[in-house]
């Protein structure tokens, strides 16, 4: 993941795949860094920040 205007990363903040229209990227690939704590809990926090981005695209 990395900043909207980077050219860098694949994917931007708001979990979409540079360059491709529509396609989310939801899972612990995306973290641009390994945390040193479980996976699991940023990997819920993607996973939920995915649901509130997706739930409002689809309310416009």
């Amino acid at each position: 993941m990395s900043a909207r205007d980077a050219n860098y990363g694949v994917v931007d903040p708001d979990l979409l795949v540079k360059g491709v229209e529509g396609l989310r990227i939801v899972d612990a690939s995306i973290l641009p860094i390994v945390p040193a704590a479980h996976t699991q809990a940023a990997t819920y926090a993607i996973a939920e920040r995915a649901a509130d981005l997706i739930k409002e695209t689809w309310r416009h």
